[in-house]
């Protein structure tokens, strides 16, 4: 019975030794394997000396900085996007009178085509008059309504366009998005906390020149604000032992493990089909938020903060006399969740009763009865960013909205 016990303590002992090696080694390549190590990733100050100069803002977390370029590979082939002096992305019509101004996420902001391929730059052609885009990159509702709020807009713009994926319920509920989104660490933003049914701002805690020491100190107050610290990321974080926290989550683990250990053995052989393994372990992050994004659809609470969020976002558009139209915009894994599992968020944006108060296009509906769905994407690692013709789509599609609802 002794040497049962020890060899059984020895074996642990091997497996766990094992496990460590192997979690230290696979997270270089990887930044959703996470380890006590990644409660605060920075070792210095000047970690955040670009960040700052390229992307910080204070009321948002990060922006588009103004008078910008810049370009983006996907597939080998390069395209390019430009900034304004006003902030908002270059367009064919800038010099013309802007009736319409939008504000969302990389699907706003239309990543990996260039700027007269934006939805935003056929909806200009369309309407014939400029389309402003103040899209960013990652924005939850919650960012999107505070730069549209911080924007002085010309008195001729009438028409608001929020644009966002069906994520940003997830999102808006993050403070600190290292702990929804792995590795994100410069993703400090603010979030609205909703309290006896009024939405309480709790600002960026993020400052230019913040020392690592207050930074840690404040980490520590975001820990008790933000839900993904204990649900997600504490969930999913490999400690002593590293045993347990595999076995936790073992099937998740065995895809990333498996396919990440592949995709390095393979680079290491130069062999040119290795990101394909990449790509599995990625999906199976993304299945995992989205099957969270769908479990805060049907929760009370965020659903509810959702639709307090986007009814104080009408009103304070309509204050201004203005219209406002929330755009819903799927990602590809969203498109393919559906056709699996039906019930989504598709049930939340749809209710009768939400959707006569506000202008909700949800053009789920248009993608889902597309038969070349796949010609409307781009295989990318965020979801499947729209095509050239994807854009086109959205841009047909909204444009039938504004003139069926008489919006302009």
């Amino acid at each position: 019975m002794f040497n049962f016990l020890s060899y059984l303590l020895l074996l642990l002992i091997t497996i766990e030794f094992f496990l460590y090696i192997l979690v230290n080694f696979l997270k270089k390549d990887f930044q959703w394997i996470i380890t006590h190590k990644d409660e605060f990733p920075f070792k210095s100050d000047k970690e955040f000396k670009k960040f700052f100069k390229n992307s910080y803002s204070k009321i948002t977390g990060w922006d588009r900085k103004k008078n910008t370029q810049g370009f983006e590979i996907l597939n080998q082939k390069k395209t390019y996007f430009n900034i304004t002096d006003k902030g908002f992305r270059n367009t064919p019509l800038k010099k013309k009178k802007s009736l319409i101004s939008v504000f969302g996420d990389s699907y706003a902001f239309c990543r990996y085509v260039n700027d007269n391929n934006t939805w935003e730059a056929n909806l200009e052609k369309k309407m014939n008059s400029c389309v402003k885009n103040f899209g960013v990159g990652n924005f939850g509702l919650d960012q999107s309504f505070l730069k549209y709020k911080k924007i002085n807009l010309p008195k001729a713009t009438k028409l608001i366009i929020f644009a966002f994926v069906p994520e940003t319920i997830v999102r808006i509920n993050s403070y600190w998005k290292h702990y929804s989104e792995f590795g994100n660490k410069f993703g400090f933003k603010p979030f609205f906390k909703l309290k006896k049914n009024k939405l309480i701002l709790k600002k960026n805690i993020l400052y230019k020149n913040i020392r690592l020491n207050t930074l840690k100190n404040k980490i520590s107050k975001i820990k008790k604000e933000d839900i993904f610290y204990e649900k997600k990321f504490r969930y999913y974080m490999f400690k002593f032992p590293y045993i347990f926290s595999y076995l936790k989550s073992i099937t998740r683990n065995n895809t990333i493990f498996f396919n990440i250990f592949l995709f390095k053995t393979l680079k290491l052989l130069n062999v040119r089909k290795q990101k394909k393994f990449y790509l599995k372990a990625y999906n199976r992050i993304v299945k995992d938020n989205i099957y969270d994004a769908n479990k805060m659809y049907h929760d009370e609470y965020f659903s509810n903060h959702l639709k307090k969020m986007m009814i104080t976002i009408d009103r304070s558009v309509k204050d201004k006399n203005k219209k406002c139209i929330f755009l819903i915009l799927p990602q590809l894994h969203d498109i393919s969740f559906i056709k699996t599992k039906s019930r989504y968020y598709n049930t939340f944006f749809n209710q009768k009763s939400f959707k006569n108060k506000l202008n909700i296009l949800d053009t789920t509906k248009y993608f889902l009865i597309e038969k070349k769905l796949s010609r409307l994407y781009l295989e990318d690692n965020y979801g499947g960013h729209l095509s050239k013709k994807g854009n086109k789509f959205v841009a047909k599609h909204l444009y039938k909205y504004i003139i069926n609802k008489k919006l302009l």
